[in-house]
C-alpha cells in the first residue's frame, strides 16, 4: 500500500469542517480523480467511523482501474462529544499551522469556545498518533501522564536495547496492561509494560506543572513536549 501526499487540498475560507476537494494520482497505473474529503468526522453522530479510523480503513482509497490501495492524510478533525474529545490530524505539521488552526478561534462562536474550555484538543502528526490519542481516551487516562510515562519507560528501553534505531514509539493497552509498542528501523516491534503504579506515580510528580502548560486551543501532546516538561524540571 502507498501514501500519497502530494494531492492540493483546497477548502474555502473558514471552512476548516466542510467537504474539501482533494485531486489525486494513482501511484500505480497514474489514474487521476478528485476526491470529495470529509474534515470532520463526529463519531458520537456516526459511531461506526470510529474503528474505521482506528484501523486506518477510513483514509484508504482503493484506485477503480487497477484496485491499488493508497492511504490519503489530509487535516481532519476528530470529534467525540460523549468524551469531550477533540483531535485535530494536521499531517506534516509545523508549528505554523498550529498557529493558523488555533487563530480560527476568533471566529469560532460563543457556544464553540465554551466547549473548548471543557474539552480535550490535540493536534496529532499521523494517522497513528490519532489513533493513539484515541486508546489513551477509552483507557480513561490522560495524554499528557501518558507522554511523560512514556518518556521513562522508553530511556529505560534504550538503556537495554543499545543500538535499535527507533522510528515510532505508541501506547497501547494489551490484555488490560500498559505499555508501548516500540518500532524499529529493521522492521521489528518490541512491546514493554509500563511498571505497576508508574501512571499513578507521574501524575502526583506531574499534575501541578502539567496544569501550568495547558490551555484551551489545540494542543501538540508528544514526546517533544514530554522532553520539555522534564527538561525545565531538571532546571529548576
Amino acid at each position: 500500500m502507498s501514501e500519497k501526499k502530494d494531492f492540493n487540498l483546497t477548502p474555502g475560507e473558514n471552512e476548516q469542517y466542510k467537504p474539501v476537494k482533494a485531486d489525486i494520482t494513482c501511484a500505480k497505473c497514474g489514474r487521476k480523480d478528485t476526491l470529495t474529503l470529509r474534515a470532520c468526522v463526529n463519531v458520537s453522530l456516526h459511531p461506526e467511523e470510529k474503528q474505521q479510523v482506528l484501523d486506518g480503513s477510513f483514509f484508504q482509497y482503493t484506485c477503480p482501474d487497477c484496485g491499488e490501495k493508497m492511504t490519503v492524510v489530509y487535516p481532519l478533525l476528530y470529534d467525540d462529544m460523549a468524551k469531550a474529545l477533540m483531535i485535530y490530524l494536521l499531517p506534516d505539521q509545523t508549528e505554523d499551522a498550529l498557529s493558523k488552526l488555533n487563530a480560527q478561534q476568533k471566529t469560532w462562536s460563543e457556544d464553540m469556545l465554551k466547549a473548548a474550555k471543557v474539552c480535550t484538543m490535540r493536534a496529532v502528526r499521523s494517522i497513528n498518533e490519532l489513533a493513539e490519542k484515541i486508546k489513551i481516551a477509552d483507557c480513561g487516562l490522560d495524554d499528557r501522564f501518558v507522554e511523560l510515562s512514556k518518556a521513562f519507560v522508553f530511556a529505560q528501553f534504550l538503556k537495554q536495547s543499545p543500538g535499535t534505531e527507533v522510528v515510532q514509539v505508541l501506547f497501547e493497552r494489551q490484555e488490560e496492561k500498559d505499555g508501548l509498542v516500540i518500532f524499529s528501523k529493521e522492521g521489528k516491534k518490541f512491546w514493554v509494560e509500563f511498571p505497576e503504579g508508574l501512571y499513578d506515580e507521574v501524575v502526583s510528580m506531574f499534575e501541578e506543572r502539567v496544569k501550568k502548560e495547558s490551555g484551551t486551543e489545540y494542543e501538540l501532546i508528544d514526546a517533544g513536549w514530554s522532553m520539555k516538561i522534564l527538561s525545565n524540571i531538571n532546571k529548576s
